[in-house]
Parts: structure tokens; C-alpha cells; sequence
């Protein structure tokens, strides 16, 4: 049976035509496509990274807030304080027969000297401290006065920072009135010791320390035999928290 070429042609050639329109109008979408696809993340891209930059930050380091500033972190110098403190004489000495017990408490004004860059000390501070008690054993007897301490603070460990202080105090009390080891009614208390701060919120801390400290009168009255004792106590620190920047 003879082929007709021609009948064969139209379809073919109408089958080409309508390939070249769908190719055509293919590549003509998918263009728009990209260019829509290109607007849509220039547009939205800035959105993107605006949300995205806090999750992809740094966490705070130990010892850090949200903020990226220490716990101990503080607005100005001054910073503020209370402790109350149970002292015990040693009763290592022949004239320490007494065992003289007193109950402190101590109202405290600091003032940061320097933060260092240092490993070991981070902080130097002044510390005036009030010395509100009196004893309790073997008699009931008033004290009243006030030590100057330089503390030291170390390198922070998570919300603990441990620290260092000494220092000395001058302090009226009638303890002289019922114990042989004080003579005279001024005293004199060299002491130094150490202690940790934990950080429960920025710039809000529970102190634990320990003191030995020493009291006599300076030769003011004699015999100046004085006393050693040691002293633990337990307190509250309050610093003022830095100012945020505005956002």
C-alpha cells in the first residue's frame, strides 16, 4: 500500500509546532519561577537572619547570664552587705580560760578598688564593717565598733566565687568587766580569713566565710593578754545590677 508522505507530514510537523510552544511556554514559567523564587529570598532573608542570629549564638559561659555579663557583674563601685557572725575562743593559750563566745552582726559598705584580668584574683575591694553584738558566754556583755578589710576575690566557678579578706577593727566593749584575758573597755581585733559567694541571681549572693581573729587593747591598759578566736558567719551581698542597653 503506497505511503502518503504528506498525510504523514502534517501530523508530524503540527506534533514539532505544538512541542515548541509547551517547551516555550515551559521555560517561560520556570524563568518566572526563579524570578519569583529570587525575590521572595531577597525579601524574606533579612527576616530570616534576624530571627535566626540568637539561636545561633554563643551559650553564656559559666559564671555568665543571658546578658554575657558575670554574675558579679556591677553598676559603679559601691556595693552593700550584711553578715552575723558566731565567734568561739580557741582556749590554746594558759590565760584563755574563759571560753568566750559572741554573737556579731555586721552591716558592711564595700567599695570595688580594681577588676583584674588574672586568673587567681578577678576583684580588690575595701570593706568597712560594722561590729554590732556582745557576748554570750561566760557573760552577757556589749560590743560595738567597726573593721576596715581589703578582700580579695577569686576566679568564679559557675555561680561560686571564693574569696580572701584581713584586716582590723577597734570596738568598745564591757566583756573586760567579766573575763581575766580583757583589760579595758577599748579593744583591738586583727583578722583575716576566707569564704565563698554563691550567686543564686546576678548580683544577689549567700557569703560563708570563716575568720580567726584576735582581741586585745594595744598596751592601752595592762596586762594586754587578749584573746584568739575563730568565727564563722553567714550572710547576704548585694551588688547593683549593671544598666541594660535599650533595645
Amino acid at each position: 500500500m503506497p505511503v502518503d508522505f504528506f498525510e504523514w507530514g502534517i501530523p508530524n510537523r503540527r506534533l514539532r509546532e505544538d512541542s515548541v510552544r509547551f517547551g516555550s511556554a515551559t521555560s517561560a514559567g520556570s524563568l518566572l519561577s526563579c524570578v519569583l523564587g529570587a525575590v521572595l529570598a531577597a525579601v524574606s532573608s533579612p527576616r530570616l537572619k534576624a530571627q535566626e542570629a540568637p539561636a545561633t549564638g554563643l551559650a553564656p559561659a559559666a559564671g555568665a547570664t543571658v546578658t554575657g555579663l558575670p554574675y558579679w557583674a556591677n553598676n559603679g563601685r559601691w556595693e552593700f552587705g550584711a553578715q552575723l557572725g558566731y565567734s568561739t575562743e580557741y582556749g590554746l593559750d594558759r590565760h584563755e580560760v574563759s571560753h568566750i563566745q559572741l554573737l556579731i552582726a555586721q552591716p558592711q559598705l564595700g567599695l570595688i578598688v580594681h577588676d583584674f584580668r588574672n586568673p587567681l584574683v578577678q576583684r580588690c575591694e575595701i570593706i568597712s564593717e560594722g561590729i554590732l553584738g556582745g557576748a554570750v558566754h561566760p557573760a552577757a556583755a556589749s560590743l560595738l565598733g567597726v573593721s576596715l578589710l581589703s578582700r580579695f576575690d577569686g576566679k568564679d566557678h559557675g555561680h561560686w566565687v571564693p574569696f580572701f579578706d584581713a584586716g582590723a577593727g577597734a570596738q568598745r566593749t564591757t566583756l573586760s568587766d567579766h573575763v581575766p584575758e580583757v583589760n579595758g573597755h577599748t579593744q583591738f581585733s586583727p583578722q583575716g580569713g576566707f569564704g565563698l559567694q554563691y550567686f543564686f541571681r546576678p548580683q544577689r549572693a549567700l557569703v560563708f566565710e570563716w575568720r580567726t581573729m584576735h582581741m586585745s587593747n594595744a598596751d592601752l591598759v595592762p596586762p594586754n593578754m587578749g584573746f584568739n578566736s575563730s568565727m564563722i558567719t553567714i550572710g547576704f551581698r548585694w551588688l547593683r545590677r549593671p544598666v541594660q542597653p535599650a533595645r
